[in-house]
């Protein structure tokens, strides 16, 4: 008896993996211009207020689960908000965005919530009392990424998520390091994440840039999101100007 072959079960499998072989095509780099942005930051330091800033760049559509968000965008031109209460809701709310409403930026606020409705969904769904220990985190962070993938593979829209934040602990023992509350692979999704410090005086930190991935840049809190990310656009071309290019090492010469 032959062993299965890997890639595909049966004869119309392989036909059908072939098809998709033939019709592939790499992406079009003008595609990925619209950029996921993650700010973190205790209560009441500016997070919602810096997301709101997209505004400059076109309309703005505000995904509230704190049901404090209509006091901010009351500062703002162009921004229409709306009260979530529950996974649901998030979901019907970002497809009705992304099917009908005018290009723009979406904002998740806050990001923190988004596990939280998640695992309350999945509860319901599989009639289960309790998270643990036969939780299935796989399905509830496959729901979370769901709603995060349909915002960030479309072509029209930016995505900015706001995050609560927590203290750090590995194991039971704290590590002093104050990081985003937000489910653990959020942040790989983001193109930018930026951090309000505690003290308002000091600038905002920079913990992920996805253009250069240096995070020395120095970001003032006080300036809008849109300019704060051509700042670090514009780190990236000084980089850029400032980097040799690589040269080919000549290869070893084996010692016999």
């Amino acid at each position: 008896m032959s062993k299965p072959n890997p890639f595909y079960k049966d004869e119309k499998e392989k036909q059908d993996l072939m098809a998709l072989r033939d019709a592939f095509k790499f992406a079009d780099p003008s595609d990925s211009t619209k950029q996921v942005i993650l700010i973190a930051g205790r209560e009441g330091s500016g997070k919602t207020h810096l997301a709101c800033t997209m505004n400059e760049l076109g309309p703005v559509y505000l995904i509230d689960t704190e049901y404090r968000a209509s006091i901010v965008t009351r500062k703002f031109n162009n921004i229409k908000f709306a009260l979530v209460k529950n996974y649901q809701d998030m979901v019907v709310a970002t497809k009705h965005i992304l099917k009908h409403q005018p290009p723009g930026t979406i904002i998740i606020d806050s990001g923190s919530d988004l596990q939280t409705f998640a695992e309350i969904e999945y509860l319901d769904r599989t009639k289960m009392e309790k998270v643990y220990p036969i939780f299935n985190w796989a399905d509830v962070w496959a729901m979370c990424n769901a709603l995060i993938d349909d915002i960030r593979f479309s072509k029209n829209f930016n995505l900015v998520i706001t995050a609560r934040v927590k203290e750090e602990y590995v194991g039971d023992k704290p590590t002093g390091q104050i990081i985003p509350r937000i489910y653990s692979t959020l942040p790989y999704k983001a193109d930018v994440v930026l951090q309000f410090p505690n003290d308002k005086h000091h600038k905002i930190a920079v913990t992920k840039n996805g253009f250069t991935g240096e995070l020395s840049a120095s970001l003032e809190p006080n300036t809008s999101l849109p300019k704060l990310i051509k700042q670090l656009s514009e780190t990236k071309a000084q980089v850029e100007s400032v980097t040799p290019r690589l040269t080919v090492a000549t290869p070893l010469r084996k010692v016999s």
